[in-house]
């Protein structure tokens, strides 16, 4: 006869403020955070979401204890932006034969009259080069931005969750880590850009075939997107650190009967971070200026602060996730 234990939830033996379910015959990956059911039962209690209040502080505590990691990845996505930014002027640039700099002159001038007979004269003789390979400089600066952001997100999400099991990733592992996940977050991209597009030619052919239609599509499709904002911001952390599953799905089954909750607090950590993204947009409005130069510079410390924002959404979301009761490898 064995000895070995039934069944059941126990201890996890790598992490004592968990429980990790045994088969029967060896540790299975499922585990959940360790809490006493009322009835004094041997098992995970459902999670708890913490307070509202309680995310944002934890977000920000976050942040600082791991601004290391922080930062190494996000000058990896910073140099994915530049990237995408020098492309797409290089790109443009043969693309309308050399003139980019004069049309940007131009349209900047405080004198400028789009319908002036030299403006029309000007515009009118412009040639394009629209060869394959100006368009193949532009895809690949696209193409920089996409996987430097999902590495950055499946990096994020790695070490806040290892942050929140009391653990120390470092900074090279959450990266190595993460460069096998990006394949999954590309997944979740082109999944999400192909649910949008058929929603869209459904409501596109519905307005032309039959316009009446629209009355339930409309509102069906404000309630998709809400719903939707959910399991996907979900999914995307499921891809970064959870089990090998449909992300989607695993996102949705998460937040069954806690949707609001959650919806709740996603809401007011987009709100907050908004905010402080609309105030830096709104000083750099004021301080504008006309020249390339100034304009390139602005980008790049836009960009800089937006991916900073990100890093800290990412954190947010991650946290929920953990909250939730979200596994983890």
């Amino acid at each position: 006869m064995s000895d070995l234990p039934p069944a059941d939830w126990y201890t996890d033996p790598e992490d004592d403020s968990q429980y990790r379910y045994w088969d029967g015959s060896a540790w299975t990956e499922h585990r959940a955070p360790r809490h006493t059911q009322p009835d004094g039962r041997s098992g995970p209690q459902t999670p708890q979401i913490r307070r509202t209040g309680q995310l944002l502080s934890d977000m920000f505590a976050t942040t600082g204890r791991r601004w290391r990691s922080w930062i190494g990845v996000a000058l990896i996505y910073l140099a994915g932006q530049v990237t995408m930014l020098v492309l797409l002027i290089v790109g443009a640039n043969q693309i309308l034969r050399g003139e980019l700099s004069e049309i940007w002159d131009r349209v900047n001038d405080p004198d400028f009259d789009p319908d002036s007979a030299e403006q029309t004269t000007y515009f009118e003789s412009l040639e394009l080069e629209l060869s394959l390979a100006n368009f193949a400089i532009i895809l690949l600066g696209l193409l920089a931005v996409w996987i430097t952001g999902n590495l950055m997100q499946a990096t994020v999400a790695r070490v806040a969750i290892s942050d929140l099991k009391g653990r120390t990733l470092a900074p090279s592992d959450a990266f190595r880590q993460a460069l096998r996940r990006v394949p999954r977050l590309m997944g979740i991209d082109l999944q999400i850009v192909s649910i949008l597009l058929i929603a869209t030619f459904v409501m596109v052919l519905s307005g032309i075939a039959a316009p009446v239609l629209l009355i339930p599509l409309i509102p069906a499709f404000i309630v998709g997107a809400i719903f939707g904002m959910v399991f996907v911001s979900l999914a995307y952390v499921v891809a970064s650190v959870g089990p090998h599953t449909w992300s989607l799905r695993y996102g949705a089954r998460l937040v069954r009967g806690r949707f609001w909750a959650t919806l709740g607090r996603m809401l007011l950590v987009f709100v907050v971070v908004m905010a402080v993204t609309f105030v830096f947009g709104l000083a750099f409005t004021v301080a504008g200026s006309s020249s390339l130069a100034f304009q390139v510079v602005a980008q790049l410390v836009q960009t800089a602060v937006g991916t900073a924002i990100a890093v800290m959404i990412m954190i947010a979301l991650a946290i929920i996730y953990h909250d939730l009761g979200g596994e983890s490898d």
